[in-house]
């Protein structure tokens, strides 16, 4: 009874810290434009109109019922996987082989941070997101921690 009462005290202690992580989603994106709950985003120009792999921007952000805004021109060319998670946007982005991954507040089209350049995919795999290998941590809210906004 006593280790059964334990297991319980660790399960309930452990539950705000598993609650409160974020929880990045995947936006599905057709043609030039992605939607998720209510976020909806515009990517400008595909590389391909049939089968698009990158879009040259820029990225037009719309909020329930709020006027869309725009993000900035740095935040292109933009590649799949685009993520969302407590109003924050992860954005991938390149320029030859150089990558950069960007946070946007999907509110108001603010870029909060980027990511030094890197080389290799971004992906989400098991609650973590990962750029050229190396782990992005997240806090609660979503937002980068440890790093400035020029991911420093």
């Amino acid at each position: 009874m006593r280790m059964a009462h334990g297991v319980l005290t660790l399960a309930l202690a452990l539950a705000p810290a598993v609650a409160g992580a974020c929880h990045l989603v995947p936006m599905g994106i057709a043609g030039s434009v992605g939607k998720l709950g209510d976020v909806s985003v515009a990517f400008g120009t595909a590389d391909d109109a049939q089968h698009p792999t990158a879009w040259q921007g820029p990225l037009r952000i719309t909020t329930g019922t709020a006027p869309a805004c725009t993000v900035s021109d740095e935040v292109a060319v933009i590649e799949a996987p685009v993520l969302l998670g407590d109003g924050i946007l992860y954005v991938p982005t390149y320029s030859g082989s150089n990558n950069r991954l960007y946070a946007v507040d999907a509110r108001n089209c603010r870029v909060l941070w980027r990511s030094r350049t890197f080389n290799g995919p971004t992906r989400l795999g098991d609650g973590r997101l990962t750029i050229g290998g190396r782990p992005v941590p997240l806090d609660r809210l979503c937002r980068p921690t440890g790093m400035t906004k020029d991911g420093r």
